[in-house]
């Protein structure tokens, strides 16, 4: 499927902005046109959503950042519980690789929608600093191979800075 690298060889066929997260420190393209959601400028959570589709789901992009206790894999395993128990979501592939710069991993899962809507979704997550970042692509499972060029183009266009991600009263981290 994608991974978070820059050498797809796929291009785009959208224009791409930047935008950024946990206060500066995480930032990634997402396409120009479609709505962009901050929370704040020190939010750990934006989101970009395709237009409006009449009805049908919208692919949308949903970045997150904030503190984790431990290590990248025990974090990892806590989600895919969570995913798996709560979610319902089926685990179709795992794997170990750079993301934003740093050690992390992919996922990919499958779920239904309340409306029955088969979605696709793949994850990209990393620790740094005691700062877990997810960046999470959704889109309708019969579309991924269309979506495929952009959803290569906003994975392998994350960064995640180190400075920024150290977080006060994090077990086990010193503040920078």
């Amino acid at each position: 499927m994608t991974d978070a690298r820059t050498d797809s060889g796929r291009v785009p066929t959208t224009r791409l902005t930047t935008v950024s997260a946990h206060g500066g420190s995480v930032t990634f393209d997402v396409p120009a046109a479609w709505e962009t959601i901050v929370l704040s400028e020190d939010a750990g959570v934006v989101a970009a959503l395709e237009p409006e589709r009449a009805g049908l789901f919208r692919t949308n992009f949903v970045l997150t950042a904030g503190p984790v206790d431990g290590p990248l894999g025990d974090w990892q395993r806590q989600v895919a519980r969570h995913d798996e128990e709560v979610a319902e979501h089926l685990v179709l592939d795992h794997e170990e690789l750079g993301v934003g710069g740093h050690a992390g991993s992919r996922r990919l899962t499958t779920h239904w929608t309340p409306a029955r809507e088969s979605v696709t979704t793949e994850s990209w997550s990393t620790v740094v600093g005691g700062t877990g970042v997810t960046l999470t692509a959704n889109v309708g499972t019969l579309r991924l191979t269309e979506m495929a060029p952009l959803i290569d183009a906003v994975a392998s266009s994350l960064v995640v800075r180190e400075t920024g991600c150290v977080a006060d009263g994090v077990p086990g981290h010193v503040p920078a």
